[in-house]
């Protein structure tokens, strides 16, 4: 592990590094020319160099697989910041419908939202914004990212807010159905959730936040009660150990 340990102390110790266009760029270029912002790019190449490294152990061959199909990481940080949470809540409106969210932890320590982008059922890109009482960060891994292996990879590299990351609650998520949409007025939708979810926090949201039906999910299909809403869009949105994992826009018609 030692060699892989060296590579990967390289890797951040590289910044101002040429890398192709990514989400921090796109969409917090302003972020990056601030004087107090950290900033670190890390390219296709500098990976490259971590991968000529043989793999002894099954855990740095695990790390090798983990980092093989990344292209680049960017973080762009502020320490002791003035006020990270206003920054927090600004960032995470940033990259609108171009990324999907993936999982949100509000943990008293700190909040982290995870983003993705997919194209062709492949995720190409994962953004993390990350805020707690003294700092801000946004980590942006691409390539052919492999949520499997992110915790793998991140526990070599240390990032911002990734030690949140829990790809069973990921694979967890993708069981979450809720049905019908849109549903009658007066009438209930049936949503249904894995066991591994058993016990989850279930809410409906009006369009300003507001919570208005709240119950804790205990079965596997259960009857969301929204026979007392009036016809409108509200937000259905499943949390479990503070861990948001899913948020779907409802439509209640007449």
């Amino acid at each position: 592990m030692k060699n892989l340990v060296i590579a990967a102390f390289a890797l951040f110790s590289v910044t101002a590094v040429s890398a192709q266009e990514n989400a921090i760029e796109k969409h917090f270029s302003d972020f990056e020319q601030l004087e107090d912002f950290t900033k670190v790019n890390i390219t296709s190449k500098m990976f490259e160099l971590a991968l000529h490294f043989e793999g002894q152990t099954d855990e740095e061959k695990e790390l090798i697989e983990a980092i093989s199909n990344v292209d680049g990481l960017s973080v762009l940080a502020k320490n002791n910041a003035e006020n990270p949470m206003a920054l927090f809540k600004e960032a995470i409106k940033r990259p609108g419908s171009s990324f999907e969210e993936l999982m949100t932890v509000d943990d008293k320590e700190a909040q982290v939202v995870f983003m993705i982008k997919e194209s062709g059922g492949v995720i190409d890109e994962l953004l993390v914004i990350f805020g707690t009482d003294t700092e801000f960060a946004i980590v942006d891994i691409w390539g052919e990212i492999d949520l499997k292996q992110v915790r793998k990879m991140t526990e070599a590299f240390t990032t911002y807010g990734m030690d949140y990351f829990d790809e069973k609650m990921v694979e967890a998520k993708a069981g979450i159905n809720y049905y019908p949409n849109p549903v009658t007025e007066g009438q209930n939708g049936t949503l249904n959730i894995p066991d591994e979810l058993k016990g989850c926090q279930m809410q409906i949201h009006d369009t300003n936040g507001r919570v208005l039906v709240s119950d804790q999910i205990n079965d596997l299909r259960s009857n969301v009660s929204l026979d007392k809403l009036k016809a409108g869009t509200y937000v259905l949105s499943i949390t479990k150990d503070k861990v948001k994992l899913f948020t779907q826009k409802v439509v209640v018609v007449k």
